[in-house]
């Protein structure tokens, strides 16, 4: 498939108008969505974006860096390189202790793929600065014999980037773009984070755009071979059948909390009928469905959302997957054009809530709040209006004094304070005497900051903070007083 090739969704036997309502409903239950690209017989028939995010802006896909090192290993063993019996320790006897656990000796390349390590948990820590991410997939004490028990260990993942990295001297994407992803127009410009030490975190890091996994969705439903030749009996094998049939298959037992959960393969997800997906944290995901030939892309961030990736499936099952024809269907113009129209004004959530207390906001506007000592080490707080629809949260820590622009009924975009990244803020009275002012990231980090200020009557400043970043934005955490 190439990037240009795409049809309506009608050709693709989609009813727009199903688009439509799934859109819709995804907007009216406030799910941050990002984007969400729709797949069928090869060709691309629906691609959305909600602003800022678009098709040529590279997102953090997270936990789907997984499968993209299960890849790179498979290249490996179809080169001869090495065996997936191989005993990991025998590749890394750097990192051994002084002693190796008999458990630790018994694991291999498998039993990191199919994340049946001797961990019961990733190894590092993911704040540390200081500790090697690898070195501590060896020095931990096990808990249990590999090979009996799935238990979710990014720190494997890791592992098997190191071991890709150590063996083709390049890094791993890299090595990928020069054996499979280069010939099926996967971006250039992607790329995966660094661990403290150098090595690409194979488990979480890949920054990628959403097409990019489309093209890859379609290598894998395509048994390996190029995503233009899809469907066709014959075609250009760029990526080893053999390896994915068993990467793709049945390998281990999941704790099956999820209907969806039908176990584990090789760092793919196994999903009902024969699917399969790469998921990555707050619904980074890449859903296969090979009944109905579809594959489907999403984006979002539904980190502090219970739930968030199966309310988006459930979404898109009830409206796309139970609606989809087996033939082509007759256009449908006027749900076309609603179509298109909604698509031109997606965006990222924004908030909002009552009607401004004129009193109370004149008091506030401008003022200084000078807060109790806090863990956080903010000094001081102030927030301003300038205008009937923008703003400003100014803090003050020990490195100096940092605003954070946000707009009313909108979104104000700007470079984070200190953390440069990306971000969108918006801000609303939730209450008579609450502002709610709620910052997307939209970069390295996909995540939110959240702050609630309570202003007391008697001039005081109770501030609530909330982050979901997993390891950075930690000031933004707990409860400020004046």
């Amino acid at each position: 498939m190439e990037r240009q090739r795409s049809s309506t969704p009608e050709v693709q036997g989609i009813p727009s108008k199903a688009v439509v309502r799934l859109v819709n409903r995804l907007q009216n239950q406030g799910i941050p969505m990002h984007s969400m690209l729709i797949a069928r017989h090869g060709v691309l028939a629906v691609e959305l974006y909600w602003k800022p995010y678009g098709r040529d802006v590279l997102h953090r896909m997270f936990s789907q860096t997984k499968s993209f090192t299960s890849l790179a290993i498979g290249l490996l063993e179809a080169e001869g390189r090495i065996n997936l019996q191989d005993k990991i320790c025998s590749y890394f006897p750097e990192y051994l202790p002084g002693k190796v656990d008999p458990w630790m000796e018994e694991m291999t390349i498998e039993h990191l793929l199919m994340m049946e390590t001797c961990h019961d948990k990733t190894t590092y820590q993911k704040t540390s600065k200081t500790e090697n991410w690898v070195r501590s997939f060896f020095q931990k004490q096990p808990t249990h014999r590999p090979g009996t028990l799935f238990q979710y260990d990014t720190s494997a993942s890791h592992t098997l980037c190191a071991l890709v990295e150590k063996l083709t001297g390049q890094k791993m994407l890299d090595y990928l773009k020069e054996k499979v992803l280069g010939q099926i127009g996967f971006s250039e410009e992607s790329y995966v984070l660094p661990d403290p030490f150098g090595v690409s975190m194979g488990g979480t890091g890949l920054m990628a755009k959403p097409v990019d996994m489309i093209l890859v969705g379609m290598m894998l439903m395509n048994q390996g071979k190029h995503p233009e030749d899809y469907g066709k009996g014959s075609g250009r094998q760029v990526y080893p059948a053999d390896y994915l049939k068993r990467a793709l298959a049945f390998q281990a037992s999941t704790d099956m909390n999820s209907d969806r959960e039908k176990g584990y393969g090789y760092q793919f997800w196994l999903l009902p009928q024969d699917g399969f997906a790469m998921l990555g944290m707050g619904s980074q995901n890449l859903w296969c469905f090979p009944k109905q030939d579809m594959v489907i892309a999403v984006t979002a961030d539904t980190q502090g959302i219970p739930n968030g990736s199966d309310m988006i499936l459930d979404l898109i099952t009830s409206e796309i997957l139970e609606n989809l024809s087996d033939e082509p269907l007759k256009e449908e113009e006027e749900s076309q054009r609603e179509l298109s129209a909604l698509a031109d004004n997606l965006t990222l959530p924004v908030l909002s809530g009552i009607e401004k207390e004129e009193s109370l906001q004149k008091q506030i506007d401008g003022k200084d709040f000078f807060l109790r000592a806090n863990p956080s080490g903010f000094k001081r707080i102030k927030v301003g209006f300038t205008g009937e629809s923008q703003g400003y949260l100014e803090y003050e820590n020990e490195r100096g004094t940092h605003q954070i622009p946000f707009g009313m009924g909108r979104l104000e975009e700007c470079r984070f304070p200190e953390y440069d990244q990306r971000s969108f803020t918006s801000a609303a009275w939730c209450a008579r005497n609450i502002l709610y002012i709620r910052t997307w990231l939209a970069d390295e980090s996909v995540a939110a900051v959240h702050w609630k200020l309570a202003f007391g009557e008697d001039g005081t400043l109770t501030v609530l903070m909330k982050k979901t970043e997993e390891t950075k934005f930690n000031e933004f955490q707990g409860i400020l007083n004046s």
